[in-house]
């Protein structure tokens, strides 16, 4: 199954009107979507990932368009890996699954993709690799809509391992506008690899 690359996600905190009259400049108020509690939180923990102070449910939020209606649904981040669907349609969000890539489609759904590719070569016995795709299927819901995430065997596509020097499994390939950009080997946490997308995404920016 493929995942949807063209719903636009963004992660927010839900804020009151500014800041309220006579409280800390320091501090925003934030409403819980489960409970309806208003949390004051400081600037400097806005991304500590803060739980509401009633009822402990993620502050977070995420905005995922449905690629059916094109309704934006507000999700919390502790719902992002239940499948949500869309509450206008009723359409499954996002799969819960990355794109499969092989010779044959290579060009077509990474060369030619618009925007940041996250490319995870892997080979099936590989219990590293075992590793790997769940970090892939957490990252989906993050960044649906702005990286395309894939999968590449490379005992079966050998040639575009070759071509990118690929040799040891997992590796992943960050590619932008189709331009191969950058290499991460091994087994690695989500936060390396979002740092590395935000940096990639960052100077993608300053280019326009």
């Amino acid at each position: 199954m493929k995942t949807p690359t063209q719903a636009p996600s963004h992660r927010r905190l839900r804020c009151e009107a500014g800041r309220l009259q006579g409280m800390n400049t320091n501090e925003l108020i934030v409403r819980c979507l489960k409970c309806g509690q208003k949390n004051r939180i400081p600037e400097n923990h806005l991304n500590d990932s803060p739980r509401c102070g009633r009822c402990g449910a993620s502050l977070d939020e995420l905005f995922i368009q449905c690629l059916t209606c094109h309704k934006l649904n507000r999700i919390p981040e502790d719902r992002l890996y239940d499948l949500p669907l869309c509450g206008n349609c009723g359409s499954q969000l996002y799969d819960d699954y990355v794109l499969d890539v092989s010779s044959e489609s290579f060009e077509e759904d990474v060369l030619k993709q618009s925007g940041l590719v996250l490319l995870c070569c892997y080979t099936p016995d590989c219990v590293l690799c075992r590793k790997a795709m769940p970090v892939l299927k957490k990252l989906a819901p993050r960044y649906l809509g702005n990286v395309r995430l894939v999968r590449l065997d490379i005992r079966k596509h050998a040639e575009i391992a070759s071509h990118y020097a690929v040799e040891r499994t997992p590796t992943y390939l960050l590619f932008r506008d189709g331009i191969h950009v950058d290499t991460i080997v091994g087994v690695t946490a989500i936060a390396e690899i979002e740092k590395k997308l935000r940096k990639i995404a960052a100077g993608a920016q300053n280019t326009l």
